[in-house]
């Protein structure tokens, strides 16, 4: 059914065709908007000029000494990171203009009361702020082609550029737009999604741009070290193997589509009523994106020497360890039950259980939660247990490896079990996502402290006296040292003693956050029942008031009727 005119679509249509028939509604409104706009043309105009003048300037000083081949890839390095800038900053800035302006300009509930979902809203606002944005770029399309004339680079490497600068575009506006969900003021809006993007930009400028460069060459060595944009070289340059493919095609597809699908979530989630279900779409995430990432973390153990391999197994566990920390800050803005709309849906649709489990409610995530990391820690773990297998002394190897396992798993055991018990205790979600970050700097960082105040690290009872620090989570890199070690045996044994409480811990706090919950939403049944009960009374006083005044008003009318003939007045 078309949202606009209300006609039913022809069964079996492509996407295409139901694309060009019934574009989306929101779309198509901001587009009509946009283009009553005299400013937009001025802008492309002068940003075009500003950026040829700029290229033309550099390439005249680089040629005066260079040759042209090097004033080519200058050019080039120079104009894809100045788009890749101008992306990255006008992108989030422009996406956060689309749903806050229209919560501060008292039209939001306009475009609620149209009927239309939450995943179509924040489709038509993406398309909106994405085309946008595409009008920048290929504005900017011919003055990227200049470096292409002076030569250095090849027709590929500047295709794959653009191709690289609009995936980026797609990912700022993205971000833009999941800051502008949550945000009331357009200007609060601004300043943080702003903010944000600078600091990401730089950092992915600095560490995937020329940070990455260097591994990049090191890999393959047409690739230069140093210039940030390396990428389209080595797609144009590098030879065409299983390195090519894991590296430059499988690895970017999931950089590119995890990170917008989340987005895309979250966009939804803020849009959605706090009575509907805004957890199905995020946990779907959690549940591909865990176990792509943990693959991601153990492809580099099969890639790495053998000297190298038990480094990489644990440093997988780590960044793995991360990402998992941060999705227990995320869930915990899940409610701690169901609503009874959400609930009337699922009965409606059948609902599964596996469809319940994904449904709001933190218990439900928590258990959600560990089987994933169950899932995701095991690859990794069972990867550099693999490989060492043949190198010799593999006991010391495994071992280390099943050390870091036990210590992330009970940890995560933990922050989830206590993040839970936060979650059922707090009256909203940034408190308990506050006490539980206090409690993790804490913990990491609280046991160091009393023992450098003790002056342990300057006693000579040597580095037994370690042992005041296992509570901290990197004191597992110190139990990993311990175990190639002879006679520091108590620090591996006080790593897994530590481990062991954490998990304990974990499994009391879940616990006692179950039962509260359990009592919460009890509570708040029983609450609801008796306003039912009393909102039934209150109705049927109110049916039987109306049938006794329907009674009381057909009285008069019935005694007013004679029953006898009325004798005629005398003349």
């Amino acid at each position: 059914m078309s949202a606009q005119t209300g006609t039913a679509r022809a069964a079996g249509a492509s996407r295409l065709r139901r694309l060009l028939d019934d574009p989306n509604p929101i779309w198509i409104r901001e587009l009509r908007q946009s283009a009553r706009l005299v400013r937009t043309p001025i802008i492309l105009c002068v940003l075009s000029i500003l950026a040829t003048l700029a290229i033309a300037s550099i390439g005249g000083l680089v040629s005066i000494n260079e040759s042209p081949a090097t004033t080519g890839y200058v050019l080039f390095q120079v104009f894809f990171s100045l788009a890749y800038f101008v992306v990255t900053f006008v992108g989030p800035a422009v996406a956060a203009n689309a749903i806050a302006s229209e919560r501060e300009g008292r039209t939001w509930e306009a475009v609620i009361l149209t009927g239309l979902r939450p995943e179509v809203i924040a489709r038509g606002k993406f398309l909106a702020a994405y085309t946008s944005i595409s009008m920048y770029v290929v504005m900017l399309a011919p003055v990227g082609a200049l470096p292409f004339l002076f030569g250095g680079v090849t027709a590929t490497e500047t295709i794959v550029a653009f191709g690289f600068l609009f995936l980026i575009a797609g990912l700022a506006v993205a971000f833009g737009l999941a800051v502008s969900s949550k945000m009331n003021s357009l200007r609060a809006a601004l300043v943080v999604t702003l903010i944000c993007a600078v600091i990401v930009s730089l950092n992915v400028y600095g560490w995937l741009g020329v940070g990455l460069s260097i591994p990049a060459h090191r890999a393959w060595s047409g690739v230069p070290d140093g210039p940030p944009v390396w990428l389209p070289t080595a797609y144009a340059r590098a030879p065409f193997d299983l390195t090519y493919v894991l590296c430059l095609i499988l690895l970017p597809i999931v950089a590119t589509a995890l990170p917008a699908w989340f987005l895309y979530e979250v966009t939804i989630a803020n849009l959605t009523s706090i009575t509907d279900d805004r957890s199905t779409g995020l946990k779907r995430w959690f549940l591909v994106s865990a176990p792509v990432f943990a693959l991601c973390t153990a492809a580099p153990v099969a890639a790495v020497d053998k000297y190298d391999e038990t480094a990489a197994a644990v440093a997988g566990i780590c960044v793995l360890l991360v990402f998992l920390m941060i999705s227990v800050y995320l869930f915990l803005g899940d409610s701690l039950g169901p609503s009874r709309r959400v609930r009337l849906h699922w009965d409606r649709q059948g609902a599964g259980p596996l469809r319940r489990l994904l449904g709001p409610g933190i218990i439900g995530t928590s258990m959600m939660q560990l089987g994933g990391a169950v899932v995701a820690l095991l690859m990794p773990t069972a990867a550099g247990i693999v490989a060492v297998m043949n190198d010799p002394g593999p006991t010391v190897k495994v071992q280390q490896i099943l050390l870091v396992l036990l210590y992330a798993g009970s940890f995560y055991l933990f922050s989830v079990g206590f993040g839970a018990f936060l979650r059922a205790r707090s009256s909203t979600a940034l408190l308990s996502r506050v006490l539980l970050l206090a409690v993790h700097f804490l913990v990491a960082v609280g046991p160091w402290i009393i023992a450098a105040i003790a002056g342990i690290f300057a006693s000579s009872s040597g580095r037994g006296a370690l042992i005041v620090a296992a509570p901290s989570p990197i004191y597992v890199f110190v139990a990993l040292g311990a175990i190639e070690t002879s006679g520091e045996e108590m620090l591996v044994v006080a790593s897994v003693i530590a481990s062991a409480v954490w998990g304990l811990l974990g499994l009391l706090f879940l616990t006692l956050a179950r039962s509260r919950v359990k009592g919460v939403i009890a509570a708040h049944e029983a609450a609801l029942g008796e306003s039912d009960r009393i909102l039934a009374e209150e109705d049927a006083a109110a049916v039987r008031g109306m049938e006794q005044a329907a009674a009381a008003a057909a009285q008069p009318a019935a005694v007013a009727s004679p029953t006898e003939p009325v004798p005629e007045a005398a003349g």
